[in-house]
């Protein structure tokens, strides 16, 4: 797998199941569950994997014939990234919180006609 094409629009030789999903928009566990599927019906159903080792890999030209195109690389992401502080979560301390209802005398009444 040649790392310095990968980053120059050319996807790996070898994808992840992982990054096979992205590219298919799929979750992760669906994509297991095809790739499972392609090796129980000897390669007639399911996301085309090879075994490497102890993982499943899939090949980038498997990946473009089963999607019919060629794929972008890098994977694009549904939104684009921004370089953004993450927010900040403030906690209110349990003494400045009240749970107590005001009472009916603090509350501003409504003016009601007077009998006449």
């Amino acid at each position: 797998m040649n790392h310095s094409s990968a980053t120059h629009g050319i996807a790996p030789d070898l994808l992840t199941v992982e990054e096979a999903a992205r590219v298919l928009r799929i979750g992760r566990t669906k994509a297991y569950e095809q790739a499972r599927r392609f090796l129980l019906t000897g390669g007639v159903e399911g996301l085309p994997v090879v075994r490497v080792v102890h993982h499943l890999r899939v090949p980038r030209h498997a990946l473009e014939a089963f999607v019919g195109s060629p794929i972008s690389w890098p994977i694009p992401t549904d939104s684009p990234v921004v370089n953004e502080p993450p927010a900040t979560i403030t906690t209110i301390d349990s003494r400045q919180r009240s749970t107590r209802r005001r009472s009916r005398a603090a509350q501003p009444s409504l003016p009601l006609p007077l009998p006449s």
